[in-house]
């Protein structure tokens, strides 16, 4: 596709802003929108976000009219690239950023970046909706500490649908219903994601190269982040992973994690036999994998969470929890992590009772 021929033709490195490099390619700003833009709404992100982003766009475009780059290609081919990835961003009523770093300093973002900056300063800030993804990357400075900001993990993704429909009101847009012709192109998207997603989930050979290599890596995650947090914070876990299982060990606290597959070819739930990751919280002391030790009192499981494999929308892998929160696999290890940190802090509270002596 073009954008990945442009890519190629990006300098690893610039000696300049992104805007000075970008200027004789992409030229003036565009003219600010008249008043029946395009879009309702236009969506930046990064391309590990996009099933977040295709979430988002689902939702939307039943009463919408939304940009997103994926879904509209069809929109840019045989026109300049550059000039078409701006173009959307101001030729519509709300414009919504994912942000997480490194967004804007990728070559695409970056040029979004540019776009989206030169239109908040035309246009003004009420049309922007900038979302959070994650507390540890730092906002760029040009967006202000207003309304405009949007915590993702504070207020989920319906808050955010929320948002962003009355944003759109709010700048003279109209929720319109689904109509017959819209309704039959959902339906037939959800037939496909449907049986791909059967498929996947019953294919051995994803099962051991997505499902199986996430596990492991989140694992290593989990205990990469136990060093991390005893070097740099004073605190004295004990952790260690093997395979598929691992244990996190703190005072008379424990989780243990382990992946429960009854089914070789399969990560779905079927009849009886239940496929999770599960990460139970214990009182009491639990042996690391390959630890040698003797245990004085039976650990109590005091809760057990249950992940479940599952299939985004863009047929990536993402970790469901029995609340309905989506996990995405890189994030399965911190997610993992932060349940024992919890159970950690009960504990320090007096939350969580001490076993038997």
């Amino acid at each position: 596709m073009f954008y990945l021929e442009m890519r190629r033709h990006f300098p690893p490195v610039l000696n300049c802003s992104l805007r000075e490099f970008l200027m004789p390619v992409i030229g003036p700003a565009l003219a600010t929108i008249g008043t029946e833009p395009k879009y309702d709404v236009a969506i930046s992100f990064l391309a590990k976000d996009e099933a977040t982003a295709k979430h988002l766009y689902d939702h939307l475009s039943e009463v919408l009219n939304v940009f997103y780059f994926p879904h509209n290609q069809e929109d840019l081919v045989g026109t300049n690239g550059l000039q078409s990835m701006r173009e959307p961003f101001f030729d519509s009523r709300v414009v919504v950023v994912l942000f997480r770093d490194p967004w804007g300093k990728t070559p695409w973002t970056g040029v979004e970046e540019t776009a989206i900056g030169e239109r908040c300063l035309k246009q003004g800030w009420s049309g922007l909706v900038f979302v959070n993804l994650d507390q540890t990357s730092a906002t760029p400075s040009w967006v202000p500490n207003t309304h405009v900001r949007f915590g993702m993990e504070a207020y989920g993704m319906a808050g955010l649908i929320g948002v962003i429909k009355a944003r759109v009101q709010e700048h003279g847009g109209k929720l319109v219903p689904a109509d017959a012709a819209s309704e039959m192109r959902r339906v037939q998207q959800e037939r496909a994601f449907l049986a791909d997603r059967e498929n996947m989930m019953s294919d051995r050979r994803w099962i051991e190269g997505t499902v199986h290599a996430s596990i492991r890596s989140a694992l290593e995650e989990v205990v990469r982040l136990a060093e991390i947090a005893n070097a740099e914070h004073g605190f004295e876990i004990s952790a260690g992973a093997q395979d598929k299982t691992c244990v996190l060990r703190s005072g008379f606290v424990s989780l243990g994690i382990g992946f429960q597959q009854p089914i070789f070819n399969r990560v779905s739930d079927y009849e009886r036999d239940e496929c999770y990751l599960r990460a139970s919280e214990f009182s009491g002391s639990v042996l690391l994998p390959g630890e040698r030790g003797w245990i004085m009192h039976h650990p109590r499981e005091l809760k057990r969470h249950k992940l479940r494999v599952d299939v985004s929308e863009t047929r990536s892998l993402v970790w469901r929890e029995a609340n309905k929160t989506i996990i995405p696999a890189e994030k399965l290890g911190d997610h993992l992590f932060r349940i024992f940190l919890d159970l950690l802090s009960r504990a320090n509270r007096g939350k969580v009772e001490r076993p038997p002596l």
